[in-house]
């Protein structure tokens, strides 16, 4: 690994350490000469799966990847599910790389697809890290601004609602029936 790397883990790390105590586990998928950290926080409640290095890798399009990623699942899921829930995030890694040829923002939806594990909704939304600390949104590396973006599976007709009416009725559906969208398996608010 570069010293470049080593200075991107140092900035990224050390601001989800801050918020979110030490991670439990690494994991780490490289590819080429690029690599890309997965940290595991753990929580009472809620545990977090977030990426480091992801924004040192390039996209399809030869554009460099402003992104970082995190999930947050409820903790008992992740007793059952804990290796297929890092390879769901390294799936999107992969995904956003390789196939989305573009930086993804928030808002963007994803149609439904095979990267989710067993049990969960199979659509994805990319969304501001809500609930999280501001500092959180965005890292300055160099002249690089990092964002880093929340990973939400919905189902298929979530997907459609936010497709047709925006992310704002989704907001109000899920709202209205008091559900939590950390559930991954919860059921669809539509």
């Amino acid at each position: 690994m570069s010293l470049e790397f080593d200075i991107r883990r140092s900035i990224i790390l050390s601001s989800y350490i801050k918020h979110w105590g030490e991670p439990e586990f690494r994991q780490i998928m490289s590819k080429d000469d690029k690599a890309v950290e997965l940290y595991t926080f753990p929580g009472e409640l809620i545990q977090r799966y977030a990426t480091v290095g992801l924004s040192s890798c390039v996209l399809s399009n030869g554009i460099q990847c402003d992104t970082e990623l995190f999930l947050a699942v409820p903790s008992h899921i992740v007793d059952e599910q804990s290796e297929s829930i890092a390879n769901y995030i390294f799936d999107i890694s992969s995904y956003l790389l390789e196939t989305l040829g573009k930086n993804a923002e928030a808002e963007l939806v994803v149609p439904e697809n095979t990267l989710a594990p067993d049990g969960w909704p199979k659509a994805l939304m990319f969304d501001e890290p809500c609930g999280e600390p501001d500092e959180l949104e965005c890292f300055h590396i160099g002249s690089q601004h990092v964002s880093l973006l929340w990973v939400v599976p919905i189902h298929g007709d979530e997907y459609e609602l936010i497709k047709t009416k925006g992310i704002e009725s989704f907001d109000k559906a899920i709202q209205a029936i008091d559900l939590s969208v950390v559930d991954v398996r919860r059921p669809s608010c539509v």
